[in-house]
């Protein structure tokens, strides 16, 4: 099968610069509609890789409120994909 004439996939399109900066922006986007302290903590353990006692440390807080900040945090950035994209959270 000849897979020359296909069209890409979503995923292999979001290799591209123009997807890779699609990506980006949504992400800068949803993350500006989350609260601020939840986003800190969600920047600072899963995308700094911060372990939570750092994270728990730098907010003032203790390790099980800042996993429900993270938490939250993800459970806001599954739904306000899932609103942009028609998927399910």
């Amino acid at each position: 099968m000849d897979t020359h004439d296909t069209m890409p996939s979503p995923i292999a399109d979001a290799y591209s610069q123009v997807g890779c900066d699609r990506v980006w922006t949504e992400f800068q986007a949803a993350l500006q509609q989350v609260p601020p302290l939840p986003r800190l903590a969600f920047l600072l353990s899963d995308v700094l890789g911060k372990p939570l006692d750092e994270v728990a440390a730098l907010l003032g807080r203790d390790g099980r409120a800042c996993r429900q900040l993270i938490d939250d945090a993800r459970s806001r950035l599954r739904a306000l994909h899932a609103g942009t994209h028609g998927d399910t959270p």
